[in-house]
């Protein structure tokens, strides 16, 4: 038997297709997977983002601007130091999610309003600091908003642009930059954030035990929801963004019974001494 190593024959290794037409069906079916996983993301949303380790949210964020910007005056800075050290204490109470840091931010802006949004950060306004009267009310609001961070909430209640943001920073953080970018590129979006009632609920009741925890009684909560009954509705600048806790929300009745409901179900005093407001936060209100 003879054995020979002959030459292999001419455009073996050829296609008969040209290679951009390959190319091109290549892109396109990348393309394709790319858009079907949008179109699924995006009808099913609000449901997946919250479900995406935070690690992933925190990565988005970082690519976009914070609202929890340091204010420009030194009485300012002193504000937004006494409600970091205040939501640095709840958070400790509420089991936050792996790797979240709070960052609180402040706003001298007459709207009685405060915010959760991505990455960990809430916001809060003069306007409606100068209406407590005591910290376990400011307290209140602020363990609401860490509990709408706690559960992603805010993932979800943003809207299709930033849960798919959020998604797709898994793969890369360009992409979701650029999903997310658009949505929070709009300041006034995050002003107008609500929640849905279970959500509501959901926050309300984590607050309820934050503040329990932290003063030994929920008194605080009556306070916060007893200034809002209070609130002169007429004379709110109507292009001024509604109260948050008052927006989508069970009617404040309700939610009082549902304290003294709650009080009851987990044997929680109703009622017992308020902490002053801290002396920066205070200032606030004589001003």
């Amino acid at each position: 038997m003879k054995f020979e190593n002959r030459a292999p024959a001419e455009g073996i290794n050829s296609s008969n297709e040209n290679p951009l037409i390959e190319l091109a069906w290549l892109l396109a079916g990348s393309l394709g997977v790319i858009v079907v996983l949008v179109i699924v993301v995006s009808l099913a949303a609000q449901w997946i983002a919250p479900r995406i380790p935070y690690r992933y949210e925190a990565k988005l964020a970082a690519t976009l601007p914070s609202f929890a910007t340091a204010p420009n005056s030194d009485a300012g800075r002193l504000v937004q130091s006494e409600l970091q050290e205040l939501a640095d204490r709840l958070a400790a109470r509420l089991d936050m999610p792996d790797g979240m840091v709070v960052r609180v931010g402040y706003r001298d802006d007459r709207t009685v309003n405060a915010f959760a949004t991505i990455g960990g950060q809430t916001v809060f306004f003069r306007g409606l600091l100068t209406k407590l009267e005591n910290e376990n009310a400011l307290a209140m609001v602020m363990a609401h908003e860490l509990a709408h961070l706690k559960y992603r909430h805010v993932s979800a209640a943003l809207g299709r642009g930033v849960a798919v943001g959020v998604i797709l920073s898994v793969v890369s953080a360009e992409l979701g930059r650029n999903a997310a970018g658009g949505v929070l590129g709009q300041a006034g979006v995050v002003t107008l954030l609500s929640f849905n009632r279970e959500q509501e609920r959901a926050a309300d009741e984590a607050a309820l035990s934050a503040l329990h925890a932290e003063y030994g009684h929920v008194g605080g909560a009556l306070d916060l929801f007893d200034v809002f009954a209070r609130l002169p509705n007429q004379q709110r600048d109507p292009s001024v963004p509604a109260v948050e806790f008052l927006r989508t929300h069970p009617l404040t009745a309700n939610r009082i019974a549902a304290i003294r409901q709650w009080a009851v179900d987990n044997d929680a005093a109703i009622d017992g001494p308020r902490r002053p407001l801290p002396p920066g936060i205070a200032a606030l209100r004589r001003q």
